[in-house]
């Protein structure tokens, strides 16, 4: 037979004395025979230990017109879905442009090092080389 989620009242004045004694919330359900979460959901909220907590229908869709309160999770996903592929556009335009800055000569001149770099990564054994 499955126990209640929510202690007894002879139950909370154990939990209440053995908290105040500065028993570790491990330590408790080994006590009491219960379950850590049950104890831990009476610990974290003594007052509504036990109630249902359910927020009014208008107070829990307030941000959304009440034709579209039904399809809220799927709509959030497809805002969020064209917030990154948004933000992916604007970093592959962003590395276009850095790339595109960079002038031909600049490329010859890398180029031409790399071979001088080359050497002081052997001369290093693979560590690092102050070229920047």
């Amino acid at each position: 037979m499955a126990r209640a989620p929510f202690l007894t009242p002879a139950e909370q004045a154990n939990v209440d004395v053995m908290h105040q004694l500065g028993l570790k919330l491990h330590e408790m359900p080994r006590q009491l025979g219960r379950s850590r979460n049950a104890i831990c959901r009476y610990v974290n909220d003594a007052i509504n230990h036990g109630k249902k907590q359910k927020l009014p229908l208008k107070t829990q869709y307030q941000h959304l017109p009440i034709g579209k309160r039904r399809n809220s999770r799927l709509q959030h996903y497809k805002e969020l879905v064209c917030f990154e592929t948004k933000k992916r556009m604007d970093l592959k335009d962003a590395i276009k442009a850095k790339w595109d800055a960079i002038t031909e000569t600049e490329l010859k001149m890398f180029v031409a090092r790399k071979p001088n770099r080359v050497i002081k990564v052997i001369q290093k054994n693979g560590g690092d080389t102050n070229y920047g």
